[in-house]
């Protein structure tokens, strides 16, 4: 949630105007410094202190390259300046993963080139030896431009070699080979965890998209039983309204309060209705069309024979005694065994489907099985079960989907039917009653 100007996050160090109410006065902070700090570049700062493990590895190869020097029985060239070089470089190895290429290039001038140009083979000592390998690798890795930290430390080598030696083809190709082989493990080491990263992003990009996609689904569906209910209730008010407005016409003429209070109805009724064709607007999608009557429990015979038409071998079967069953529910309950009927012809690879349906004294049951593929069918993510049980809680029911242990899919779903309510006795004599 936005609230007032924000510093848009742009790659570390890149410079964002803070809101100047959440600071005593205006000021330029880093993007990444939280609204009302007092220290806009201690974070900049601190991007260049190396981590504890890589001082602690830098002194370690500063002080063994520095005994090695000096305990050395014999030294070409200067001691002293060679001892400055090698700490110099050695040191620069603390910062191979904040500064790849520029730790690389310094250690490479101070412990290949300047060695080189005092007539001293730098190979002879093995602090030299695990720092530049190490550097390379760092550099393989960690470097924003490989190729061109591969290429700076060739011309070193070579630059070095040439001035110690001059121009020796093997020497200059087996230093060349050996900071390569190096550079290559960096970089191998890079594309596996990078490819590692890779996956762990694919990974979590593809568990958020089926969120969305199942979240997109549940939002749909209750869209579309918005528009069905819709269809219901406004049958319903309309049926009411022409009720209401039939028994004013009934009314006697000296019942003045009655047509009053009739009259009163009837036009909330017909301003609601109103508002529900306006709702309607809002709800419907263009794909939508012109709607008919909404079907019910009647119509799964046509459902069935859709399937048989597909060469299924399908069969209905209704127990108790059928009734009029209310709107809502009589919609629901058709949904219902359509969507487990579609699912069938989908994803089952079924031959036969089983259709039962049994109008009980409280609730109605449905049951819809195949023998296809059962838990190895796709079910497309879900959704047309999640349609399911949202129709059904819509009411107070519950569906159960689940493979047969003998094989296929059974869906059971049961809606509660809520008992009508008696239309309330006439209390005394009205003008219905009169009425011829």
């Amino acid at each position: 949630m936005v609230r007032g100007f924000r510093p848009r996050r742009r790659h570390r160090g890149s410079i964002g105007v803070v809101r100047s109410d959440d600071l005593p006065r205006p000021e330029i902070a880093l993007a990444s410094d939280p609204p009302g700090t007092t220290r806009p570049y201690r974070d900049v700062m601190n991007r260049w202190v190396p981590r504890p493990l890589d001082l602690a590895a830098a002194a370690v190869l500063t002080a063994g390259s520095q005994v090695e020097l000096w305990l050395a029985p014999a030294t070409f060239g200067p001691r002293p300046l060679l001892a400055l070089a090698y700490a110099v470089g050695t040191a620069a190895a603390a910062w191979h993963r904040i500064a790849p290429l520029t730790a690389l290039v310094t250690a490479m001038c101070a412990l290949v080139v300047i060695p080189g140009a005092l007539g001293v083979d730098p190979a002879d000592s093995f602090g030299w030896f695990v720092t530049v390998l190490g550097l390379l690798v760092s550099a393989g890795y960690h470097a924003p431009r490989p190729v061109v930290a591969l290429a700076t430390a060739l011309l070193c080598f070579a630059v070095s070699i040439v001035l110690e030696k001059g121009f020796v083809l093997a020497d200059i190709a087996f230093a060349w080979l050996l900071a390569s082989g190096a550079w290559l493990a960096g970089r191998a080491v890079a594309s596996r965890t990078e490819r590692a990263e890779l996956f762990e992003q694919r990974a979590a990009l593809a568990e958020q998209q089926a969120q969305w996609q199942a979240a997109a689904a549940v939002a749909e569906e209750r869209l579309r039983i918005a528009r069905e209910m819709h269809d219901v209730v406004s049958h319903s008010l309309s049926v009411m309204t022409l009720h209401v407005s039939g028994v004013r016409r009934l009314l006697r003429p000296e019942q003045a309060e009655e047509r009053s209070a009739l009259e009163a109805v009837e036009r909330t009724g017909r301003e609601s209705l109103a508002e529900m064709h306006r709702m309607l607007g809002v709800l419907r999608s263009s794909e939508d069309g012109e709607r008919g009557p909404a079907p019910g429990l009647d119509r799964v015979p046509e459902l069935l024979d859709a399937a048989r038409r597909a060469g299924l071998q399908a069969e209905l079967t209704i127990g108790g005694v059928p009734r009029p069953l209310p709107p809502g529910v009589d919609l629901a309950a058709y949904r219902i065994v359509q969507e487990a009927v579609t699912n069938v012809l989908r994803h089952a690879a079924a031959r036969r489907l089983d259709c039962r349906i049994d109008y009980g004294a409280t609730c109605v049951e449905l049951q819809v099985v195949d023998d296809g593929r059962g838990a190895a069918a796709p079910r497309q993510g879900g959704h047309g079960l999640v349609g399911m049980r949202e129709r059904a809680a819509l009411y107070g029911g519950s569906v159960d989907a689940r493979p047969r242990p003998a094989g296929g899919f059974a869906v059971h779903a049961v809606l509660p039917v809520p008992d009508p309510e008696p239309a309330p006795a006439p209390a005394g004599t009205t003008g219905a009653e009169g009425a011829p």
